[in-house]
This record gives structure tokens, sequence and C-alpha cells, in this order.
């Protein structure tokens, strides 16, 4: 998801996630937070596709994570997460 935000994937990718902001035409507290939008699905399978999960696990990483340079971000998160346990 991060180099899809960074629009640093090929151009084969351009259209396989959309950000909340394409979806609303008003503001929304998600509208401003750069999140994507993820399919709404109704079975466990739904639940594991790409299209839903990547946005999810996105939109659960802090901001300031998600500002951070490529070469430092896979780091800051797994650090993150694994401060948790």
């Amino acid at each position: 998801m991060y180099k899809y935000n960074a629009d640093i994937l090929p151009s084969s990718f351009d259209n396989f996630f959309s950000k909340l902001y394409n979806i609303h035409d008003h503001g929304t507290r998600q509208h401003v937070s750069g999140n994507f939008h993820h399919k709404r699905v109704r079975t466990d399978y739904g639940k594991k596709i790409l299209q839903y999960v990547r946005p999810v696990a996105w939109g659960c990483i802090s901001n300031d994570i998600k500002l951070l340079p490529l070469h430092t971000f896979p780091n800051q998160v797994k650090s993150r997460m694994l401060a948790g346990y």
C-alpha cells in the first residue's frame, strides 16, 4: 500500500484501489486521512481478498508512519506491531 500510495508501482495497478476522496464528494472524517476505500464483503472468503485486506491494514497504520521514507517505513511498521506484544 505504501508503494501504491506513493505511485511507484507499475501502471497495471493504477485502478486497483480507490482513495476515499474519490468515493465521497463531500468531506468525511476518513476523507482527510488519506485512507483507501475497501469493498464491502459478506463472506469470510471476501475478507481475504487483496482489495479488502490491504486498505483495512493501511487504515490501521498511524499517519506519522505513512509519511516516512520507503527505506524506514517497513521497519517502523514492524517495530510498532511488535511493541504491542
